[in-house]
């Protein structure tokens, strides 16, 4: 008796022929998935870039006692001691030098009271402050700074 296998393997122009119908139906199904697919819904709305600086705390740091100007720095850059008329140049936080008049307000809490010819006093809600100008620098030889 003779045993005859139940699949056996297509060989030469069947085996071309299995090859190619499986080819085609890998396409129609690749080919279908894609242009059957269902269209891309809207984007969701990009994030927010901007520089926000975020909340302002100064009004609940008021409420446990700070007064919001502690940390305000205060650079001398020029003066014009002139008594009540004098004036200074100065940069407040690291932003560019602005002139300010005696009696001006720097910075909220903060005013330019008095300038001299070695620095400036500004009043802090009542509290007076002494900041102190830059020292010159040297002339050099020849030359004779005035007094």
């Amino acid at each position: 008796m003779r045993l005859r296998p139940m699949f056996s393997l297509p060989t030469g122009p069947r085996a071309v022929r299995v090859l190619a119908i499986l080819a085609t139906a890998t396409g129609v199904g690749l080919w279908s998935a894609i242009l059957l697919a269902p269209a891309p819904s809207n984007l969701p709305p990009a994030l927010n870039t901007s520089n926000d600086a975020g909340s302002d705390t100064r009004a609940v740091a008021r409420l446990f006692g700070t007064d919001g100007v502690l940390d305000t720095q205060i650079s001398v850059l020029g003066l014009i001691s002139a008594g009540p008329q004098g004036s200074a140049v100065l940069s407040i936080d690291g932003a560019p030098a602005q002139a300010y008049r005696v009696g001006t307000e720097i910075a909220p809490g903060l005013a330019l009271v008095e300038v001299s010819p070695t620095g400036i006093e500004v009043d802090r809600n009542g509290t007076r402050l002494r900041s102190a100008a830059p020292t010159r620098a040297v002339a050099p030889n020849g030359f004779v700074p005035a007094p």
